[in-house]
């Protein structure tokens, strides 16, 4: 952990996204899960599949999306070696394969060691 920056922060990451998980599994609260980048590919598709879970329609016109929000310019290789360590290590098994695609699949390989 000494190694990730904002490690407090990635801490609460991961533990919102297990609590989350784990409490509507519990309480079989249904889920859907959507990737911030998968509007990005497909942004009228994921509005009605959002849309339709919620079981709501859609009113006026669909705001502009703003792609590219990507933070990894931030981080060393290193610190995205140590990060993606740290989120595999603490990640309840469920919630690692919904984390790990943000990750090259050579940095897992490498912070696996």
């Amino acid at each position: 952990i000494k190694d990730v920056p904002c490690h407090s922060d990635f801490f609460r990451y991961v533990q919102w996204h297990n609590l989350a998980s784990t409490a509507t599994r519990n309480l079989q609260i249904p889920t859907l899960r959507l990737h911030y980048e998968s509007y990005e590919d497909n942004l009228e598709g994921n509005l009605n599949k959002l849309l339709t879970f919620l079981e709501l329609e859609k009113i006026g016109e669909t705001a502009a999306f703003i792609p590219g929000k990507r933070y990894r310019n931030y981080y060393t290789s290193d610190e995205v070696k140590a990060l993606s360590k740290m989120l595999k290590e603490l990640a309840y098994i469920d919630m690692w394969p919904l984390l790990e695609h943000y990750f090259d699949e050579d940095i897992i390989s490498e912070a696996g060691r």
